[in-house]
């Protein structure tokens, strides 16, 4: 058995020896619609893609049959489609300038149509008629006897449009083979050249309570880098990771593709900056070359806000191995998968940074997937009271309310849950403040503490005791219940109901009437006026 680099190779010097780039490009475009018309996947015992040592030949056999071959060089090249002689009478494959093979004992026969009448290659109706019968043929269910020949590349340069544009580039000398080694023709003292890595380790989670700067953060990063991005939430699957199979309409016929994740682009985009153009392309090439062309490759980072919200064990399936520094491609321990639905070989690049951020707030670290927290380096963000310090609106010193606000909820609830710099940080006047307060910080108080109104009072100091005016309170009482109260509402006493009360936001914060409220009614959160 070949290996994969020597039938990449053979296949580059086949096209080479044809000499007649474009007709090899409508040949694999061909080939792809075979391909995907009768969903041959690239292990199927009916198909071998072969080529010849003698000739400059490329076959498609199916069931034992040449169903397609591109023969020749240069102005005469030819294509020959294998067609079922019952339909050799219809137009127009009985046009003269397609010449057939007369084998009498068979049911089919090839018709060759040379470069020169290129344009039927691509008339629909000669296509359809060779796909029909290619239909036909395939339910004969026949292992071919040249799958001992058979040469992988062929089927990726049909399938995978980069794979194809790298060989095409190998044969068309954009690129240079020696002794199974590829390079770029020019690059070579390029690629002794380092590029500057950013400060960061390659999996990377920012986690910490909303507003704590993770996504500032992130942001800064991918003002200089290349990035994806993408939020994960409950549903999000490896289908739309990574890659999967959906269905495309075309006309009124449904068929299904394999389609590409935004991982599986992140880490393509990463390839390219090290100058391959595929993943069949960078896994065949000599060890040496890949791990010098990513030392000098740019960074590129895939970022996932939430990652936490996500099930991380059914999105990254077989890639949680992949990501760790020492198996991505290039590494000492270097790995590489076939991916489940296009039977692609796929590996992650050294120079994809994964970057995510986590909301402590929804869900800890400790109860985040063993494998996760072990591929991961974590880095806590927590709240910074000192970028506030000295910064007073009115008489509300915002340091010292944020600082406040926050040791109470840990007291209440947990470190997890506090509130962070960035809900303050843009506030210049006291109305900002107020809208701040009332839309942001309270009902983020109220999902904490699940509408538990003492614990929300005690964390704005609005308990009694403090000793606060009612016009300073932010979350007033709105009734207390008797007896007498409940009798008059439901006609009767209600078991258990006694002392209940209600509550409700102060109304002038409520209802946007802020010039009404007390101008030191957030400095009494913090500190006593009396």
């Amino acid at each position: 058995m070949k290996s994969t680099v020597t039938e990449r190779d053979i296949l580059v010097k086949q096209i080479r020896r044809i000499n007649q780039y474009d007709a090899v490009r409508r040949f694999f475009k061909l080939l792809k619609e075979m391909i995907d018309s009768l969903d041959l996947p690239l292990n199927s015992a009916q198909i071998a893609f072969t080529i010849s040592d003698k000739h400059p030949r490329i076959t498609a056999n199916l069931n034992n049959h040449t169903c397609l071959q591109i023969s020749g060089k240069k102005e005469n090249v030819g294509v020959g489609l294998l067609f079922k002689k019952e339909l050799l009478n219809k137009a127009p494959l009985n046009n003269s300038n397609i010449i057939f093979e007369d084998k009498s004992t068979s049911d089919y026969t090839l018709g060759w149509i040379k470069y020169a009448d290129k344009h039927l290659w691509q008339n629909e109706s000669i296509v359809q008629y060779w796909i029909d019968s290619l239909q036909d043929l395939k339910q004969m269910a026949t292992s071919t006897n040249h799958r001992e020949l058979h040469n992988n590349a062929v089927y990726h340069a049909a399938e995978d449009d980069a794979f194809n544009a790298e060989v095409l580039g190998l044969a068309e000398k954009r690129y240079e083979i020696t002794s199974g080694k590829t390079t770029l023709k020019d690059s070579e003292e390029v690629y002794k050249v380092p590029v500057e890595k950013p400060q960061i380790p390659l999996n990377y989670v920012l986690y910490g309570p909303p507003g704590t700067g993770k996504t500032y953060e992130v942001q800064q990063l991918c003002r200089v880098y290349s990035h994806k991005f993408i939020t994960f939430h409950q549903s999000f699957s490896y289908e739309e990771f990574v890659e999967g199979i959906r269905p495309e309409t075309i006309g009124d016929k449904i068929s299904y593709r394999v389609r590409k994740g935004v991982f599986y682009e992140a880490c393509l985009e990463a390839l390219r900056k090290a100058d391959y153009q595929s993943f069949e392309g960078c896994i065949t090439d000599a060890a040496h070359t890949r791990k010098a062309r990513f030392d000098r490759a740019e960074p590129v980072f895939m970022v996932i806000d939430e990652i936490n919200r996500a099930n991380i064990s059914k999105v990254l399936g077989e890639l949680i191995t992949l990501i760790e520094p020492s198996k991505r491609l290039g590494a000492e321990n270097e790995l590489w998968v076939t991916l489940p639905y296009s039977q692609e070989r796929f590996g992650v690049p050294p120079n994809l940074y994964i970057l995510g951020t986590m909301n402590s707030a929804d869900r800890s670290i400790a109860l985040l997937d063993t494998a996760l927290r072990r591929r991961f380096h974590f880095a806590e963000r927590q709240p910074n009271e000192t970028l506030l310090e000295g910064r007073v609106i009115e008489t509300t010193d915002l340091g010292r309310l944020l600082r406040t606000l926050n040791e109470r909820i840990e007291f209440l609830h947990d470190r997890d849950h506090v509130i962070g710099h960035a809900y303050l940080m843009n506030i210049h006047t006291f109305e900002q403040l107020c809208k701040a307060m009332r839309d942001q910080i309270i009902p983020l108080l109220q999902e904490y503490f699940y509408d538990d109104w003492r614990k929300i009072q005690l964390v704005l100091a609005d308990n009694d005791r403090w000793g606060k005016p009612t016009d300073c309170k932010l979350i007033q009482v709105k009734k207390q219940y008797t007896s007498s109260l409940e009798r008059e509402l439901f006609g009767e006493d209600l078991e258990n109901a006694e002392n209940v009360i209600t509550y409700e936001p102060n109304p002038a914060l409520a209802e946007g009437r802020f010039e009404d409220l007390p101008k030191d009614i957030f400095k009494w959160i913090y500190e006593k006026n009396n």
